[in-house]
């Protein structure tokens, strides 16, 4: 029987303690297989290219993933990056920032049509139309646009960049503006 000798850095992540767990209990079963790079994390890797395109639509309809940043993360890279026609963010940057900036529940999003696969599966893309109510004090003034999203596929399977590009310049967007 082995024993577990448990490290001595408290400051594991979540992910970490569970691969030391999970290196510990494969150990004490005889088994030495070493865990496959990214293994454990639970990111939905290699997944086939409708199954993920039904995800990002339930995301986008139920979820309003554009407008509240609710969307499945375990099918995006960590190192996802998302542009919109202001700016490029990390992922991180990109669920605090959507979230403080938009008031979901008052928010729309509609997907138009349907989320299409391109490119034998490397990518997906939607057309969608949204009204976007800002978190400001008091009053949350609304604007309108429409675009095209592309979502892009690493090597395994994960989405690693999300790219907007709207029908609409900013200056036609914020003309949009209804308080």
């Amino acid at each position: 029987m082995a024993t577990c000798v448990w490290p001595k850095r408290a400051w594991l992540s979540p992910v970490k303690r569970r691969a030391v767990v999970a290196g510990w209990v494969a150990t004490s079963l005889g088994e030495t297989r070493p865990a496959a790079a990214g293994e454990g994390d639970g990111k939905r890797r290699n997944l086939d290219a409708s199954e993920l395109a039904k995800i990002v639509k339930n995301d986008l309809v139920q979820r309003q993933f554009l407008a509240t940043a609710d969307f499945t993360p375990d099918i995006y890279d960590e190192s996802c990056t998302f542009t919109d026609e202001i700016d490029t963010y990390q992922k991180d940057k990109f669920i605090k920032g959507t979230k403080a900036l938009f008031v979901g529940s008052e928010s729309q999003v509609e997907l138009l049509g349907d989320v299409d696969v391109l490119e034998n599966g490397k990518k997906l893309q939607f057309r969608f139309q949204e009204t976007l109510a800002f978190n400001f004090p008091v009053v949350h003034p609304k604007v309108s646009l429409s675009g095209t999203c592309t979502l892009t596929r690493g090597e395994d399977g994960l989405i690693v960049a999300y790219k907007e590009k709207w029908d609409q310049s900013v200056p036609e967007v914020l003309a949009t503006t209804k308080f």
